[in-house]
């Protein structure tokens, strides 16, 4: 076995796929200790825009052991009409490229044999991967989120390299009960605001804050669903203050109590 392993995680590409399909947050001491199966970790590193993600973050990383490399965001604002689009550039997954490549270059350099643990799903990698093998002659293994890796990876890595992060078994939440909790969330609500989005309800429905039960996609499919039922209907209008035309979402009281989501 391969005295050295190094770690590079795409940080988005596992916290999102644990929120979004299990409704979790990462166990970094886990992805250390599957390293470990293969070797001494020397290099752990993880990438991303940490001030993006819970500040606790970093702190979980520093624990674990695990170098956290801040890589921000750039927010480009393009005008097109009346229209503001907002394109964001990310280079986490660059950066973490380039240093896998100097990390097997280097190995190879001084004869090495090291094992690169890829904690990611996402298909962007194949051509790191593939250069790392054949080129480098390097193993790599990948632990992606199961239910978002994606097939290509595991052909680039092959079967027996592909080492899925574990993650918990969860029964499946209550429907109508997260339906009820969601409708009661909206009818409360926060502080005045102009108009509701779905995209703000969203991000309500998965701020840990409201404590909603589910994951976060059992979260999203439940509000599709109140839509699908006419609990929450879209309605457009024209904002007095900018004078544009919004979509804003309107809670129809007497559909949620029909529906038994809402009582008088």
């Amino acid at each position: 076995m391969p005295d050295e392993v190094a770690v590079f995680i795409d940080f988005e590409n596992l916290r999102y796929g644990l929120l979004n399909h299990y409704g979790i947050e990462p166990d970094f001491q886990a992805v250390v200790e599957k390293a470990r199966k293969y070797g001494r970790p020397t290099v752990m590193r993880a990438y991303a825009d940490f001030t993006e993600h819970p500040s606790g973050m970093n702190r979980q990383l520093e624990i674990a052991g695990i170098e956290a490399i801040n890589i921000p965001v750039k927010r480009v604002s393009i005008q097109r009409g009346e229209t503001t689009i907002e394109r964001v550039k990310n280079a986490a997954d660059m950066c973490l490229a380039l240093d896998a490549l100097l990390e097997a270059v280097d190995a190879h350099s001084q004869s090495k044999s090291k094992v690169f643990l890829i904690v990611t799903g996402d298909r962007d990698y194949v051509r790191l991967i593939t250069q790392i093998r054949n080129r480098f002659g390097q193993r790599v293994v990948v632990a992606g989120v199961p239910g978002s890796i994606s097939n290509d990876l595991v052909i680039a890595v092959g079967e027996e390299n592909n080492d899925p992060i574990e993650v918990p078994e969860i029964s499946p939440v209550d429907t109508h009960e997260l339906k009820i909790a969601i409708i009661g969330m909206i009818h409360r609500g926060p502080a005045p605001l102009a108009y509701l989005s779905m995209r703000l309800i969203d991000q309500w429905c998965q701020d840990a804050r409201q404590k909603l039960p589910g994951t976060a996609k059992e979260r999203r499919d439940a509000l599709s669903d109140l839509k699908s039922e006419g609990v929450l209907s879209l309605q457009e209008r024209k904002d007095e203050k900018t004078g544009r035309t919004v979509t804003e979402v309107v809670l129809n009281e007497e559909t949620a109590v029909g529906l038994s989501y809402l009582t008088k």
